[in-house]
This record gives structure tokens, C-alpha cells and sequence, in this order.
């Protein structure tokens, strides 16, 4: 079925819309594997053409599932037991792709491509928009959510906020009948969150959307809504109505299970048990932690090869006092969580200091960044953005305890704690269950609780409450107030107004004023290449070693093969000279190298200590992986989906799912940093006094990126399968696949050593 979009202005000449996106749930249950009581329970809800409808309820009651399950990608990432049916026009979801606009309740897990311009364009290529039509809507779906950077930014490189616009630009770039919003503002400033509901609203009364909103906080929303659906905790309608006559009638009660009602005040922070956090370190109003004049710049790599840097923080002056919290507000993308992670001395600064007090100063260094992991750990405690980076143990217990643990407290007076922190903010009854296989909201009270079991000097907490019901946001801050009252200094980044309000100070950022842009570096001549002549003159060295008979062969086989990389690499034109060329080499032949020699070594050893044997053997793997070491790093993977599928005419569905994997490779760096970062805070990073430790840490680290990579695959499924990936039979291409002059001699060229080896062998 071709569904035409609306104009936003329609004339009274052009005939009548016909409303689609009437939604059906019958009958609908939801049980995961594992777990003994269902989600949802029997649910049962009817939703006509272009109504919008606030989903309301408290944490855990199965909102986002419900979600999900409108999307048809319930079952995408998850098993359990279903029943019940749902329907778009009487058809199942999944059948008709493009239909279903959904943003993920943690945005950044679902991007699909290395740009933010391909990203948006990722739906549209599934429903078979023709290419021409693409760019149009890409750039007014960026427009319309305010994301103004170029469209070729790298997704890696937006803040929370930004990613949270992203996701939103992509679901409605699809025009879609049904839109799905899981806490579309909740990352955003109250600024940039008005201008997202504004482009909401727009967008749904000119398209006549049918939408679907969950929001713990109801006030901004109220007027968008036609229709309140409030869901208890198990599962089940318990309101259904018009929102203000849900909200006159049953407001009070609404506010008893948690849910932010407008015109209630916020709740009181919860009281801790006495005596649960001892006296701390420092006097009343001391500084612990003093900022001067800390400017971060942040680079990240471009998918063309070069780099973009832009301030992050500029010039910030700041200090935490013991026994006061502070708030840092500001705009998305202002520098809030990088400032943070300065403080923590888990980021360096470019310039400017941070320093803590004499008396936390740990063998006389007063800059946390020089500290080793256990003195970081005793004193400074990090709650991230997202909290599912920081897990280390494999239940909730274990991950409360796992700091307390690592600097050396006494258990019996540690658990006690983890008991009394666990059932402050409701998490007792899960303290043996997997900490990955809570709900976000669960997660980030985890790792509250976790941050601070062992007592730190200095909490630094980035959006601590985002997610939050009224009672479970009351527990995070009785939790943080409890602290800071215990003589602890409290940095909180918030776009929360009453946590806001509960802070001794408040410190504004703004976005830091970007010097201008530098001239663009000329383009190496192999980054003017596809990526199948790069995979190909990859692959040609294989052969080239592998026929190569003699060392002295080979020798030249690898000589012609350095000539032809530093010609790759020649960058002619104007502009200035790209740098860390030659250094990228380096870095990625290391592993290489250290194959060689061991092969070279092993041959050695069984070759009768023949030298010829050995220096023959290392050389041919040398041959092999040198050219890979100067041509993959050039492989764009999302190009190279474009050039599998509309060139080698490869099957679709597996070239795209393949790119976007491989995309997410260019991230493996800035996950092992992010789960390093957790790992040093918690006490648990490698000692630099200790090289066993070092091992260990790697070992660590490894097992992280493999069970995150795992995560962030059934996610990135559930996104894919969002913007009917899953459905895409007619697919296009955002991209052409053009076949250069530069690719042909490029292979040519690649079959140079092979040919050397081929002449010597003839030879010798």
C-alpha cells in the first residue's frame, strides 16, 4: 500500500485526506522468559486514526513494552510468551513497512549508520523512497528536531540529547502512520525539549498521525494529548479517558503510584535509615574539587578519514564544596558530562586544572587523573548517562558491593548498607538477578546506589533521576541528599527542574563558541577509492605472499609493497597535508608484525634453525597483512553496503545488517574507554603498580565488550526492525556505488607484487 504524505498547508482545492492508523490491541500478554509474572496482562485498547494518546504510568508497569509491541518488534530482541494480537488498519505491524515510527527510550543504542544524514535516511531507503527524494526530507527532518551540524557529523560524536533528536528525525523522516515517542525529551533542556514537542505537534496535525507518548513528567504534554491510558503496575488498564478528566478525577491517585501529575508539587526526598552514611572526610563548605579555567577539546574521525575537533568545554571555572550539591545546567551539547568526567579525572584537559583538597590528595598528587585506580575509587564516585556502561558484577548485590569491596571495607558493614541502599530505591527483591537485565530506570537507580555504597567524598552524577517516577525519584534523592548532608561534595548534571531547585548552587554552561573551522586536509589518494578496489588490493597481497618461493623474493615482493603504499597515501592538491598518515600505519601493522615474528620464531625453532626458513616465513606474513595495514581504515562501511548490494548485486537484507555491524566497530574504542572508565571508578581497573593486574584488566575489559556488544546488537535489531528493515523487500539506496578511474588503477597496481612473486618463482 503507497501512502502519500500530507502537506503541512493544504489547499481547499486538494481533496480530503483519508485518516489511516487506526491501532487494535486485543487480548495482549506478555511474559519474558525468566520471569514469573507478565508485563502486560490481558490488554485490550482501541485507538482511532489520528488520535493522541499519553501513556501514563509507573516504572515497570510495561509502557515500553507496550511500545514495542505497537511496533510489531516485541519479540525482535526478547523470548517469552505472547498472546493477543495487534493491528495498524487491520493488518499486523510488521507487514507494512515505514508504517511505524517508534524512539527508543535510549536512542543512541539504535543508531544504524556512521552520519547522521544516513542515519535519518536508513528508514526511507527500507520503504523504497527513490533516491532523489531523499535528501529533501533528511534535511527537513534534521531541521525540524534542530539538529543544524553538517550531515556527514559522525553519530558517535552527538551528545545524549542530540542522539535523542537523531532518533526522533529518523522516525519522522518515514512519514509514518503510527508515531511512537518513549521519553522523547527526557535527555533534552526544557528549550530544546518545548522545540521537539512543537515539532511534534506540528507534524502530527499535519499529517494526522495517530500517536502514542510515553512521559513520566505529564505537564508539558497534557495539551498534545486527546486521550490519557494510564497502566498500573501489573500490566493492566487502570485509567482511560480524556486528560483532564483522568487528571480531575483521579489525579490524587495517580500521584500515590508515582506518576508526575501537574500541579502536585514534588515529593520529599526519602529518608535513609540513621546513621546509614558516617562523618565525612572534609569541614562544612570545604572545596573538594576545584576546576580552573578547564578547557576540553574533543576530535573525533570523520568517515572520509580526517578529523573534526570542536570545544567541548571552555574555559569553565568551578568548585564543589563538602556537604553541598551543585547543579550543572545547560543546553544539550553544552559540555555537562564531559566537565564531569574531567572532574573525575577520568578525562584529560587541554588546558586549565583540577584539583581536589590537600586532605583527599592521595601520596601528595592532588589531580585525580594521576591517581591509581583504588585512590580514585576511595574518593571520587561517577553515575554516567547511561548506566548500563558501568555494570561489573554479574547480579545486583554483587554490583553494589563491588567498590566497597575493591578498597577494602568490612563486609558485614558493607552489605549492610548495599541492604538498606537496595531497599531504599526498590530494588531488594532483584538483588540476586542479572544488573543487565533491568529496565533502564531500574539500572540507573543500580548504579546510584553503587556509586555511593562505599561513602565517597565527591559524587558526580550525570541526569541521576532521568526515567524516574515520583517514588522512585524521591529514593535517588534521598539518596544524594542523605550524602551531601553526610559532608560529601555532589555535582549533579540535570535538565530537572526540582532537582534543580533542591541544589545549594547552580552552575549555567553554554555552548562553548567554536573557533573556525580549519581548511579541509587534502584527501590521501587511496581515500579516493571505493571500497571494493580497497577490499580487493586487500586481498591481492594473499596470493603475493603465499607464491612468494624465496625470502629474498619475498623481501622484494614487500619492498614494492611499501613504494606502492606511501604513493597511496600521497595527498596532491590543495590544502593542507592530513596528518598521523603514517602513524595510523604503524599502529595497525603492530599486530601484524608481532604475527610475523612469532611465525618467523616458530619456523626457526621446527625448520632445523634455518635463518632462511625463518626470515622467508616471517616475510610472507609481513606480505600479506602490510597492504590491509594501510587500505582498510579507508573501508566506510556504510559505502561498502551501498557497493555490495547495487554493484555485486548481493541480497540486501544481509549486506545492510553486515554494514551496520561493521559501522559499529568505529565505536569499539569508545565503548572499551567508556567501560575502562566505569572499571577505574569502581576500583577495579588495572593497578599501574602492578603488572598482573594489567592482564587481568584486559581480560575484563574483553568479556565487557563482548556481553555490550551482544546488548547493543538486540538493540540495533529492534531500531533496524523499527524502520522496516525486516520488511524491506523493495529497497533504495541513499548512496550511488560509482566505479572510479582511482579503483581500476588501484587493483592494478595491487597486482604488482603479485606479479613479482609470480616472476621470481619462474625464475628461481
Amino acid at each position: 500500500m503507497t501512502r502519500t504524505p500530507v502537506p503541512v498547508a493544504a489547499t481547499e482545492a486538494e481533496p480530503p485526506v483519508v485518516a489511516t492508523g487506526a491501532v487494535g490491541v486485543s487480548g495482549l500478554t506478555w511474559r519474558p522468559y525468566g520471569r514469573r509474572d507478565p508485563i502486560l496482562s490481558d490488554l485490550g485498547l482501541a485507538l482511532p486514526p489520528g488520535q493522541r494518546v499519553l501513556l501514563v504510568g509507573p516504572s515497570g508497569s510495561g509502557k515500553s513494552t507496550l511500545l514495542r509491541a505497537l511496533a510489531g518488534v516485541l519479540e525482535v530482541a526478547e523470548s517469552g510468551e505472547l498472546a493477543g494480537s495487534v493491528t495498524i488498519d487491520g493488518e499486523a505491524p510488521h507487514t507494512r513497512p515505514g508504517a511505524v515510527g517508534l524512539v527508543l527510550q535510549e536512542p543512541g543504542s539504535g543508531v544504524v549508520a556512521a552520519t547522521i544524514g544516513r542515519d535519518v535516511a536508513f528508514g526511507l531507503e527500507n520503504t523504497g523512497v527513490p533516491r532523489a527524494a531523499m535528501p529533501a526530507r533528511v534535511t527537513a527532518a534534521l531541521g525540524a528536531v534542530g539538529l543544524t551540524m553538517p550531515e556527514d557529523t559522525p553519530t558517535h560524536a552527538l551528545s545524549g540529547g542530540e542522539q535523542q533528536r537523531l532518533a526522533l528525525a529518523g522516525a519522522l523522516a518515514l512519514e509514518p502512520t503510527l508515531l511512537l515517542l518513549d521519553e522523547p525529551t527526557a535527555m533534552l533542556d526544557p528549550g530544546n525539549a518545548a522545540a521537539v514537542r512543537t515539532c511534534v505537534g506540528e507534524v502530527v496535525a499535519a499529517r494526522r498521525l495517530t500517536t502514542v507518548v510515553v512521559e513520566h513528567r505529564l505537564g508539558p504534554w497534557v495539551d498534545f494529548a486527546d486521550r490519557m491510558v494510564v497502566l498500573g503496575r501489573d500490566g493492566r488498564v487502570v485509567a482511560d479517558g480524556a486528560p483532564e478528566v483522568v487528571l480531575a478525577e483521579r489525579g490524587a491517585e495517580l500521584v500515590d503510584q508515582g506518576i508526575w501529575v501537574p500541579g502536585f508539587p514534588a515529593p520529599e526526598p526519602a529518608s535513609l535509615p540513621p546513621g546509614l552514611f558516617g562523618p565525612g572526610t572534609l569541614g562544612a563548605n570545604e572545596v573538594a574539587v576545584d576546576a580552573a579555567d578547564v578547557t576540553v577539546a574533543r576530535s573525533v574521525r570523520l568517515v572520509s578519514g580526517g578529523t573534526r575537533t570542536t570545544l567541548a568545554v571552555d574555559g569553565q571555572w568551578l568548585q564543589a564544596r563538602a556537604g553541598q550539591s551543585l547543579a550543572l545546567v545547560g543546553p544539550s551539547g553544552s559540555g555537562k558530562s564531559t566537565l564531569l568526567l574531567a572532574l573525575a579525572g577520568l578525562l584529560p584537559v587541554d588546558d586549565g586544572v583540577v584539583r581536589v583538597h590537600p586532605t583527599l590528595a592521595r601520596h601528595g598528587e592532588r589531580h585525580p587523573a594521576e591517581w591509581d585506580t583504588l585512590d580514585l575509587a576511595r574518593t571520587v564516585a561517577w553515575v554516567p548517562q547511561w548506566s548500563s556502561s558501568t555494570i561489573v558484577a554479574g547480579t545486583v548485590l554483587d554490583e553494589v558491593m563491588a567498590t566497597s569491596r575493591a578498597v577494602g571495607l568490612v563486609e558485614a558493614e558493607a552489605e549492610g548498607r548495599a541492604h538498606a541502599l537496595l531497599d531504599l530505591l526498590g530494588l531488594r527483591h532483584l538483588e540476586q538477578a542479572d544488573p543487565r537485565h533491568l529496565s533502564g530506570g531500574e539500572q540507573r537507580r543500580l548504579a546510584m546506589a553503587a556509586a555511593v555504597a562505599h561513602q565517597p567524598a565527591l559524587l558526580l552524577a550525570d541526569e541521576a533521576t532521568v526515567g524516574q517516577d515520583r517514588l522512585t525519584w524521591a529514593a535517588v534523592m534521598g539518596v544524594v541528599e542523605a550524602l551531601r548532608d553526610a559532608g560529601s561534595a555532589v555535582v549533579l548534571t540535570t535538565h530537572d527542574e526540582a532537582v534543580e531547585a533542591r541544589c545549594d548552587r547552580v552552575v549555567t554552561l553554554e555552548r562553548p563558541v567554536q573557533p573556525p573551522a580549519p581548511p579541509t586536509p587534502r584527501r590521501p589518494l587511496v581515500a579516493r577509492c571505493g571500497p571494493l578496489s580497497l577490499l580487493a588490493a586487500s586481498a591481492a597481497a594473499i596470493p603475493a605472499g603465499v607464491l612468494s618461493p624465496r625470502w629474498t623474493a619475498t623481501l622484494v615482493v614487500v619492498a614494492v609493497q611499501v613504494l606502492l603504499g606511501a604513493l597511496a597515501l600521497v595527498s596532491p592538491g590543495d590544502g593542507p597535508q592530513p596528518r598521523g598518515r603514517l602513524r595510523g600505519v604503524v599502529t595497525r601493522l603492530v599486530p601484524g608484525v608481532i604475527g610475523a615474528l612469532s611465525v618467523a620464531w616458530s619456523s626457526w625453532l621446527l625448520g632445523g634453525r634455518d635463518l632462511e626458513v625463518a626470515a622467508g616465513a616471517g616475510l610472507r606474513v609481513l606480505a600479506i597483512v602490510l597492504p590491509s595495514a594501510v587500505l582498510i581504515s579507508h573501508i566506510d562501511a556504510d559505502a561498502l553496503g551501498d557497493h555490495l548490494a547495487q554493484r555485486l548485486r548481493l541480497p540486501a537484507r544481509p549486506v545492510v545488517a553486515t554494514a551496520a555491524a561493521l559501522q559499529r566497530v568505529h565505536t569499539f574504542g569508545d565503548v572499551w574507554t567508556e567501560i575502562a572508565r566505569a572499571r577505574r571508578v569502581r576500583g577495579l581497573g588495572a593497578s599501574r603498580r602492578s603488572p598482573r593486574t594489567v592482564l587481568a584488566e584486559l581480560g575484563a575489559l574483553t568479556m565487557g565488550m563482548l556481553v555490550r556488544s551482544l546488548q547493543a546488537a538486540a538493540t540495533l535489531a529492534v531500531a533496524m526492525d523499527a524502520r522496516g528493515f525486516s520488511t524491506a523487500y523493495r529497497r533504495t539506496w541513499w548512496a550511488p556505488a560509482p566505479w572510479r578511474v582511482a579503483d581500476s588503477v588501484l587493483v592494478v597496481g595491487s597486482l604488482l607484487p603479485l606479479g613479482v612473486a609470480l616472476l621470481a618463482r619462474a625464475v628461481l
